[in-house]
């Protein structure tokens, strides 16, 4: 049984085809690693190493400790900075300045605590982290031997939630680990299909038919000039509109991912001009948006989320499927049949001293006391 670490300079050492995603892996990180994640995405400050398991390649990060870092590696930033910045949802001033001074509060608490000196395992430095299929005793061995090889650090495993990912929840759970709350996330089922009530469907046919009269075509070839438009809608939407903690692409990243088909692209075209970009990744029976924009300038008439969101959809129903619909519009979602649930970062902190423990744990008790009913009360 198989279980190796690599570092940037044992890069030389991997043998590819030895591994079923190597080659996948191959095209997505050795270059990152060679250089450093920033030439890549802007906001990741972070050592990146690749961790052998049997016939899998897995990707693992160690934050450097950075506080305009990204949340996809910094629990503080993720729990802290950003929750700050999307407590604007809420549309309650006086909710809203509460959780902020609660939240800056806690802060303090949580840096005292070293929150952010943690590895993060099948870390991809995406907002949904997807799982190759990983056994109980694989998720058990991983868990046991990162311990070993980061001992001053947390562990962490993002992106978990109990429909896609029970069996190794419940072996991370024997390990001892925490369940951080970290987001409300939505699922589409497409064998569901004939289960969504009348109107869920009827609005899935609607926005079939408002695509028809759009006047868009759908395409999958990018230039390298058009690369740069399809950043530009990216950064309009997730830094301008929400939030500079998002990843921070880079076109060198999105060259990258078009060219090794890494990350498979749609964008809407009219009159030879790109509006609408989705950019998505397949695996293990899955598939996710990383890469999604518009432009923000155009009428709300013309409906390119809605448009851009309805090519996800279809793929979903003709492929069969699952789509992970990520987080955000959740009225919007449900309404096309997405179910809600709740994804959690499994926290590993038994190996660390006491002063470290208790502050994941303060964190596991609030979120799920407070954060969780708050997530389902304002419907986000």
């Amino acid at each position: 049984m198989l279980i190796e670490l690599f570092s940037k300079k044992e890069l030389e050492k991997i043998n590819w085809h030895d591994f079923r995603n190597g080659e996948e892996v191959k095209g997505y990180f050795s270059e990152m690693m060679k250089v450093e994640p920033k030439v890549y995405v802007k906001n990741v400050d972070a050592e990146i190493y690749l961790l052998a398991v049997d016939d899998l390649l897995i990707p693992i990060t160690k934050a450097i400790n950075n506080e305009k870092n990204s949340y996809v590696v910094s629990p503080f930033v993720h729990y802290v900075s950003y929750a700050i910045e999307e407590l604007r949802e809420l549309q309650n001033p006086l909710l809203e300045w509460f959780l902020k001074r609660f939240l800056q509060c806690f802060g303090f608490l949580m840096k005292w605590g070293k929150v952010d000196r943690v590895v993060t395992v099948n870390n991809w430095l995406l907002s949904t982290n997807l799982y190759e299929e990983l056994t109980t005793e694989q998720a058990g061995r991983i868990v046991k031997f990162v311990q070993k090889q980061f001992p001053h650090d947390a562990i962490l495993f993002r992106s978990l939630t109990e429909p896609l990912h029970q069996s190794i929840m419940e072996a991370f759970a024997d390990q001892g680990c925490v369940y951080v709350p970290s987001r409300s996330i939505y699922l589409f089922y497409p064998d569901q299909y004939d289960q969504f009530s009348k109107k869920q469907r009827k609005t899935i046919r609607r926005d079939q038919q408002f695509m028809a009269k759009s006047g868009y075509i759908i395409e999958d070839k990018i230039s390298s000039t058009d690369m740069q438009r399809v950043l530009d809608l990216y950064n309009e939407l997730y830094l301008k509109k929400y939030s500079y903690f998002n990843p921070q692409f880079t076109i060198e990243f999105l060259q990258n991912a078009y060219e090794n088909k890494l990350i498979h692209f749609r964008v809407l075209k009219k009159e030879n001009q790109i509006d609408g970009v989705v950019g998505f990744i397949v695996r293990n029976g899955k598939i996710t948006t990383p890469i999604l924009g518009y432009d923000t300038s155009k009428p709300k008439k013309v409906g390119l989320y809605r448009l851009c969101s309805l090519i996800l959809t279809m793929s979903s129903l003709k492929t069969g499927i699952l789509f992970h619909r990520s987080a955000g519009a959740g009225e919007f979602k449900k309404n096309r049949g997405s179910q809600n649930e709740i994804e959690y970062s499994a926290v590993f902190t038994d190996h660390l001293p006491w002063s470290r423990r208790w502050i994941w744990r303060a964190l596991e008790f609030l979120l799920t006391k407070i954060g969780v009913p708050l997530l389902k009360k304002f419907n986000l």
